[in-house]
C-alpha cells in the first residue's frame, strides 16, 4: 500500500462512515456483526493496527447487539415527498442506522394535542412498542405540538435542520446563515447593488436563517451603499404571477439586479417566470439560490447557489443520537455543517 492505512482508509475502501469504522474496530456494540465482519477482515488484510482494539463480541453480546432498539424518524407528509432535499437526507440517515445495526420506523406525527387518556408516546405513533424505541429524530420543522409530545415521550431525541427555541436537546443542522452569507457575498463581488430575497417565513425556519444571513452581510456594507429587499411569497401555492406584477410596478430603476431564492427551487422558478416573459437571464438580472439540488445543474442557464449537506445531515444526526443515548447527561450540542458557494451561469 502506498498510503496509510487509517480509519478513513478503510471507511473509503468499504463505503462506510469512519464512525460506524471506528465503532466496529473498538468492538462496541450497535455496529451490525455483518459491519464489523467486514472492517475486521478489511483491516486484517491491509495491516491496521488499532491501538485499543477490543476483544471480538461473545455470543451473548452479539445477541445484545443484533436486537438493538430501533430509531424513530418523525417527519412532515411534504418532507417526506421531498425527493430533491429530505429524501437525501433521510437517505443518509437510514444507511447510517443500517451501518451501526439499528432498524428504523419513520412517522408522520399530527399535531393533536393527547388525550386525558393519552400518554404522549401514544399520541405520537399508538401503534408502536415503545419499550423498544431508543431515540428519536426530527426531521425538518414540525408543529409546536407535536414537538412538545416529543419532549416530553422521555427518549432521547435530535432535531434536524430546525431550530426550537422551546425545547433543550440536541440539534444538527446546516449553516444556513453562513449560506445566506455566502451567497449575498458573492452577488455583492459582482458589483451587484440592490439585492432582494424571495422566501416564506412560515415555510421553514431555515429560510429565516438564510435571511439573516443576507442582512447581516448587508449590515457590514457602508450604508445606503447597498439595498437589500424582501419579497415575501406563500410558497405552497402560485407566487410568481404575483411576484412578477409586482417587480414591473416598480420601473427598470428600482427593480433589484440581484435575486436570491431561499431554495433552489424558488430561484428556478422565479427564473423560468423572467424568461417566459422574455427576459434573459443574466442579462437582465442575476439569479442565485441556496440548496444545491439537482435541477441547479439542469436549468439553463445553470443555477448559481450554495450547497449544503443532505445525506451526511442524515448521518451526523445518527450520531448525535446514539451519543445522547449513551451520555444522556452530557451536556446539549448544536452542530452546523458547513457550506460552499457553487458559481454558474445565472449569477
Amino acid at each position: 500500500m502506498s498510503r496509510k492505512v487509517s480509519i478513513r482508509v478503510l471507511a473509503e475502501e468499504l463505503g462506510l462512515s469512519k464512525y460506524a469504522v471506528s465503532r466496529a474496530l473498538s468492538g462496541k456494540s450497535g455496529v451490525s456483526e455483518a459491519t464489523r465482519q467486514r472492517v475486521m477482515e478489511l483491516a486484517k488484510t491491509l495491516g491496521y493496527q488499532h491501538r485499543q482494539q477490543a476483544p471480538a463480541l461473545q455470543t451473548g453480546e452479539r445477541e445484545q447487539a443484533s436486537s438493538a432498539p430501533y430509531i424513530l424518524v418523525c417527519m412532515s407528509h411534504a418532507h417526506s415527498a421531498n425527493a430533491v432535499y429530505w429524501q437525501r437526507v433521510l437517505n443518509g440517515l437510514l444507511r447510517s442506522c443500517d451501518e451501526l445495526g439499528y432498524p428504523t420506523i419513520i412517522v408522520s406525527p399530527e399535531p393533536e394535542p393527547a388525550r386525558a387518556d393519552q400518554s404522549p408516546q401514544q399520541a405520537i405513533a399508538p401503534h408502536l412498542d415503545w419499550s423498544r424505541c431508543g431515540g428519536i429524530v426530527v426531521m425538518g420543522n414540525l408543529p409546536e405540538a407535536v414537538l412538545s409530545l416529543i419532549a416530553r415521550a422521555e427518549r432521547p431525541y435530535v432535531l434536524v435542520d430546525h431550530t426550537d427555541d422551546l425545547t433543550s436537546c440536541d440539534k444538527v443542522n446546516n449553516d444556513n446563515i453562513e449560506a445566506g452569507a455566502a451567497i449575498t457575498r458573492h452577488l455583492l463581488s459582482l458589483k451587484c447593488r440592490h439585492i432582494a430575497m424571495i422566501t416564506d417565513e412560515t415555510w421553514s425556519p431555515s429560510f429565516e436563517d438564510r435571511l439573516t444571513g443576507a442582512r447581516i452581510t448587508i449590515s457590514r456594507q457602508p450604508e445606503g451603499a447597498v439595498k437589500l429587499t424582501e419579497w415575501r411569497i406563500r410558497y405552497g401555492a402560485p407566487w410568481e404571477q404575483s411576484l412578477y406584477e409586482r417587480m414591473l410596478e416598480l420601473g427598470p430603476a428600482s427593480r433589484p439586479d440581484a435575486w436570491i431564492g431561499a431554495n433552489d427551487d424558488i430561484a428556478i422558478r422565479w427564473m423560468r417566470k423572467l424568461q417566459s416573459e422574455g427576459h434573459a437571464i443574466p442579462a437582465f438580472t442575476r439569479i442565485a439560490g441556496i440548496d444545491n439540488v439537482e435541477a441547479a445543474t439542469l436549468v439553463t442557464p445553470s443555477l448559481t447557489t450554495v450547497n449544503l449537506c443532505k445525506e451526511e445531515l442524515g448521518q451526523r444526526a445518527v450520531e448525535a443520537l446514539i451519543r445522547r443515548m449513551e451520555r444522556p447527561g452530557a451536556p446539549t450540542e448544536t452542530i452546523h455543517l458547513s457550506t460552499r458557494l457553487i458559481v454558474r451561469d445565472s449569477a
